[in-house]
């Protein structure tokens, strides 16, 4: 039985809710035999000794500014072009049912 079946994909597609075509099934198994041949490339390298990295620069970060605070709106301000507000804040129509 192979690796990525016909029926894995449809099974896949149909629990994501979409349809797929026997082309794109044919089209994503070509995709998925890519991607494993890489993984397994990457798994051929020897680590043997090796020091797992925890950050992948040897430098800390250093050109990040600090935060400072200015030109702060007040309350007032940042609501006074809104068209409803409510208990001072912004109310926004229901977008989920």
């Amino acid at each position: 039985m192979e690796k990525f079946s016909t029926e894995y994909f449809r099974k896949l597609a149909s629990d994501l809710k979409f349809d797929l075509s026997d082309a794109e099934i044919e089209e994503l198994k070509k995709d998925f035999q890519a991607v494993e041949a890489q993984v397994e490339l990457f798994e051929s390298i020897d680590t043997e000794g090796l020091e797992p990295m925890i950050y992948p620069f040897e430098d800390e970060t250093v050109f990040l500014r600090e935060d400072t605070v200015c030109d702060v709106l007040s309350r007032e301000e940042a609501l006074e072009n809104v068209p409803d507000v409510r208990m001072g804040h912004v109310h926004v129509p229901k977008v989920v049912k």
